[in-house]
């Protein structure tokens, strides 16, 4: 009977439409869902049925075949991958992504991707989601260096990493020596021999008084005198250039080391080379040089009159460091933070994309699936994806818009409402037709 279609018709309706009510609970329910993806629904005809042709006349006709549809069916349902928002939370381990990609996760023998970056260190040190797959990255060299774009790895830190010591090369004295005859100006820094051991080492510059005899030499004259509080005097032979003269000219920059007499060494230098220091306790022999100013980092050393501002800049040597915490940067380096005041890159987050993000197999708690429809996986590193970054501190939110998700479900109601009235009205008359028989 022809009512037969119109029954179909309405249950392919209320099928259909309960499944848009599926998926818009779905979206509602992980409205706080960290990385969640809102899904939709399309709907397409189910198929149709020829009545006959409209004309057998001619060319003239509109249309050659009358047709009726035959309901409806879900065509698909779709992923919005749009941008959450980011949402705060204070914890350096939570990462979001700003702009396209996952994070790569490894569990059951095999790669996951998911937006979720609710990440936690456990007790062996790596780096894993709520369900314990680990997250994969890239691991630094012993020099914090990181080769994306080669095989990834299970990040871990190891919260008892040391930080090797730094034996001390050069040391940086900068400010102005006071051109007022019979001041000095001492000062000190530590130096750190090749095991990490600190060493307490004292500078002092005297002006010298001018020499009659040979006024223009000696009238800008100082010494120098260097010693290592910790070894005094120093055992051994004597050391290398800790006592001698530099001089400034008339303009108050420094000309150079030179002799008591102010003669300019030959070539003079602003470099004081500090040989033979023996820490005497197992480290090499030291070796290091004080520049008076340094040109490459914008510093000098002067005399002009007014007040004593010379210290110590800089020194480029340190001590053993223990690891006092680990943060992420915006390129998803692992960076450890020690108690020596370094830093160093420990690894860094991989990043995936792939060509066609509906393509993913959904598996649920936020985790998706490469598969062929999804194209080429590629994987690297924020740094080298345009318009990616990494947020430490923040989780991406869930993209549900729910002024939008109810207002799909008040259509959805009433668009089932009207399918069960058609199936309630071809019901009556098919009723109808019944009676007819009496």
């Amino acid at each position: 009977m022809a009512l037969i279609r119109a029954l179909n018709s309405g249950v392919s309706g209320l099928r259909s439409f309960q499944t848009k009510m599926d998926v818009i609970g779905n979206n509602i329910a992980n409205v706080e869902t960290a990385g969640f993806k809102a899904s939709r629904v399309t709907f397409a005809e189910l198929m149709n049925q020829r009545l006959g042709r409209a004309d057998a006349g001619g060319e003239s006709s509109p249309q050659t075949n009358n047709q009726v549809g035959l309901g409806v069916r879900v065509a698909s349902i779709d992923r919005d991958f749009s941008q959450g928002v980011m949402q705060s939370t204070g914890r350096g381990t939570d990462l979001a992504i700003d702009g396209r990609g996952y994070f790569l996760v490894h569990g059951q023998a095999q790669n996951y991707l998911t937006r979720a970056g609710n990440f936690v260190f456990n007790k062996d040190g790596f780096l894993v989601d709520p369900g314990g797959r680990f997250v994969q990255g890239y691991t630094a060299d012993r020099d914090g260096n990181v080769q994306p774009g080669g095989r990834t790895d299970n990040i871990r830190v190891d919260f008892e990493n040391v930080f090797q010591p730094r034996e001390t090369s050069e040391v940086v004295i900068t400010g102005n020596l006071s051109g007022d005859e019979g001041t000095s100006r001492v000062m000190s820094t530590t130096i750190y021999d090749s095991l990490g051991n600190a060493h307490s080492v004292v500078i002092e510059f005297t002006k010298q008084p001018v020499d009659p005899a040979n006024p223009d030499d000696t009238q800008n004259l100082w010494s120098y005198d260097i010693k290592f509080a910790d070894f005094d005097p120093q055992p051994g032979p004597p050391l290398d250039g800790t006592d001698g003269f530099v001089r400034f000219g008339p303009d108050g920059n420094l000309l150079g080391t030179c002799d008591a007499q102010g003669v300019l060494d030959v070539p003079a230098s602003s470099e004081l080379s500090i040989g033979n220091f023996d820490p005497d306790n197992g480290a090499d022999i030291l070796d290091f040089t004080i520049h008076l100013g340094k040109e490459d980092q914008g510093v000098g050393f002067s005399q002009y009159a007014g007040s004593n501002t010379a210290k110590v800049l800089s020194q480029d040597g340190y001590g053993q460091g223990q690891l006092l915490d680990v943060a992420i940067d915006g390129e998803g380096r692992l960076v450890g933070i020690y108690n020596n005041g370094q830093n160093q890159t420990l690894a860094q987050i991989a990043i995936a994309q792939v060509q066609n993000d509906n393509g993913l197999d959904m598996l649920g708690g936020g985790l998706f699936r490469p598969t062929s429809a999804a194209g080429e996986l590629f994987i690297t590193s924020a740094e080298s994806l345009a318009e990616t970054s990494i947020n430490s501190g923040n989780l991406e939110g869930s993209n549900v818009d729910l002024a939008k998700e109810f207002t799909e479900m008040i259509t959805s109601q009433r668009a089932y409402q009207s399918n069960a009235r058609v199936i309630s009205t071809a019901d009556d008359m098919l009723m109808e037709a019944v009676n007819l028989k009496r």
